[in-house]
């Protein structure tokens, strides 16, 4: 399986979206080094069904087949050696719930490796495909999908690392796509400000990028969620939720390239 998916439609708009957490796959070297019946928790369930739709209102698509706990592309590779929180490292050694994944630091040859089988991919081709629409269009929205359940109570928490990301205008346009399906939004909430991905990217002339979360309870099921790995949703919900999520990018596409 390569490491990266790429969905690109024929009629590119100026949006393209970017899953660097929606896989839960492994890989066998990873699974021998980790120590047994660790449970895997906190990916960003099932996303890539999520959003299956994108192709369908013209936005390109970029993801990462392999999960966030082989590598975590919306980190800065700076990061490689960092043994710390998840929140601060490039591969994780600790669970998002602080429990520990092997039983002994990496070989540095296997964080190479992983770097250059998942990692490096993953930005090649994201950067590919915002150039490809910046010679088309001469600007890019980034928009870097996510999912949570502690952080807020609200049903998207929109990331702009304090407003550095964006504009004013385009977080407003992005906002008032959620709000105008029922959604309820909040921007830059702790732990929600946004990621690598957003932030580097934005550095680029042209190029405006927001971090979109959607928490577990508005699309997976109603309920707590507590340390587990999920394998079974709310279908109904689900489906009623990727339908308003159509729309809303739908009404994003159509804001910006008129």
């Amino acid at each position: 399986m390569e490491s990266v998916n790429i969905e690109r439609p024929e009629i590119l708009s100026s949006v393209i979206t970017s899953i660097p957490h929606g896989s839960s796959c492994i890989t066998s070297e990873m699974e021998n080094n980790m120590i047994q019946n660790v449970l895997l928790t906190n990916n960003d369930w099932f996303l890539n069904d999520l959003y299956d739709f994108l192709y369908k209102v013209n936005i390109a698509k970029i993801s990462a087949n392999y999960s966030r706990y082989v590598i975590d592309v919306n980190r800065n590779i700076s990061k490689k050696h960092m043994e710390e929180d998840y929140t601060k490292s490039l591969i994780y050694h600790k669970t998002t719930f602080g429990k520990h994944i092997y039983e002994n630091s990496l070989p540095n040859k296997v964080i190479e490796s992983r770097i250059k089988v998942f990692y490096e991919p993953y930005h090649t081709c994201l950067l590919n495909e915002i150039n490809n629409i910046l010679k088309e269009r001469n600007k890019v929205y980034l928009l870097d999908l996510h999912s949570f359940y502690v952080q807020s109570t609200a049903d998207i928490v929109l990331g702009t690392c304090g407003g550095s990301t964006c504009s004013q205008e385009f977080l407003n346009i992005v906002y008032k796509a959620f709000i105008d399906e029922g959604f309820t939004v909040k921007v830059d909430e702790k732990g929600l400000k946004g990621g690598y991905i957003v932030s580097h990217y934005s550095s680029i002339e042209n190029v405006e990028a927001i971090q979109i979360e959607i928490r577990y309870t508005t699309y997976i099921e109603d309920r707590y969620f507590g340390e587990e790995e999920i394998h079974h949703r709310d279908n109904m919900l689900f489906n009623k939720t990727k339908e308003r999520l159509e729309r809303v990018f739908k009404n994003i596409v159509k804001m910006v390239d008129n």
